[in-house]
């Protein structure tokens, strides 16, 4: 039987009248970015939307494997206790993003806690708290790795390019390292608080193997062993080739705020130091006196470090 042209058009218009009716059915491609939810009171079971959140960041993790995913994750402790399997693993591509107003802290903090897994590569018995993929963002976390079973504690491993690193606060009185900078490149480390990582000995933010165009703007490195270290060339302070406008506070760290111990050139303009000129005031310029509280330390010797445009911060330790 044949239908007539009449009922054919209004088959058409009920049609577009349905869809239009159901918003949430159109405009929604497989290349647009996914969100998903994490808050401490919701469950792995859940689908992950902001009604209905995941429990934990590991789970959520392992869902949003696509590059451009964004876990978005509420105020609240996530540790082993509460599911968490460390390492957590931020996938390639992937956005991690807590409080970052707070970076990570205020009232109720949004905090990582805790460390497990041997750091993948790493001699036994180091552990790590959170390893970042190619082009992932971490943002606005407190992360401690507080792991009593791993002699070397770290906060983050940057192992892989392109990592950004952004108003997070990075703090453990026992870990080695807060920010281990291994084999790679490029990335943008930004508006963090490093601080009071292992006060008599460990280390801020530290560029083990690697870190060439890496950015480090307006971060606060205070109250570690060491602010800075730089053990490989490449990572711009302030004024390099990366582009960094500097703004860096490294200051009140224990033995140095500045370590360099390979003759490299480092460019470190525009800072906030102890003392303006930068201590110690020796020939060759900054030889490290082990003293303690120096401003910057050239372990190698033979370093070459543009320091200049620095200002006093409004709290230095003298």
């Amino acid at each position: 039987m044949k239908t007539s042209a009449y009922t054919r058009n209004l088959v058409v218009i009920l049609a577009a009248l349905a869809l239009a009716a159901c918003p949430g059915k159109k405009g929604k491609h497989n290349d647009d970015p996914e969100i998903y939810y994490v808050s401490a009171v919701g469950s792995d079971n859940n689908p992950g939307t902001q009604g209905s959140p995941f429990k934990t960041i590991t789970h959520a993790l392992r869902v949003a494997t696509r590059s451009s995913s964004t876990v978005r994750v509420a105020p609240g402790t996530y540790n082993v206790a509460h599911g968490e399997s460390f390492p957590i693993t931020v996938p390639a591509g992937v956005l991690l993003i807590g409080d970052e107003t707070n970076k990570g802290g205020g009232s109720t903090p949004t905090s990582i806690v805790g460390g497990g897994g041997q750091a993948p590569g790493a001699t036994a018995g180091y552990g790590v708290a959170l390893l970042t993929g190619a082009g992932s963002t971490i943002a606005g976390f407190t992360i401690t790795n507080n792991n009593g079973s791993f002699t070397e504690r770290r906060g983050l491993i940057l192992r892989n390019n392109t990592v950004t690193l952004r108003n997070n606060t990075v703090t453990g009185a026992t870990h080695k390292v807060g920010v281990y900078v291994d084999a790679s490149t490029n990335h943008v480390i930004t508006g963090n608080r490093i601080v009071d990582n292992a006060p008599m000995s460990g280390e801020g933010l530290a560029f083990v193997s690697g870190g060439t165009g890496s950015k480090v703007e307006n971060n606060v490195i205070t109250g570690n062993g060491f602010g800075v270290d730089y053990e490989a060339a490449g990572a711009d302070l302030g004024g390099g080739s990366a582009g960094s406008i500097g703004g860096n506070t490294i200051s009140c760290n224990a033995f140095a705020d500045l370590f360099v111990g390979v003759p490299i050139t480092v460019s470190a303009k525009s800072n906030l130091w102890d003392h303006v000129p930068q201590t110690p005031q020796t020939t060759p310029a900054f030889a490290c006196t082990f003293a303690g509280g120096e401003d910057i330390c050239d372990g190698s010797g033979t370093a070459t470090i543009d320091a200049s445009s620095a200002t006093v911060t409004s709290s230095p330790c003298l």
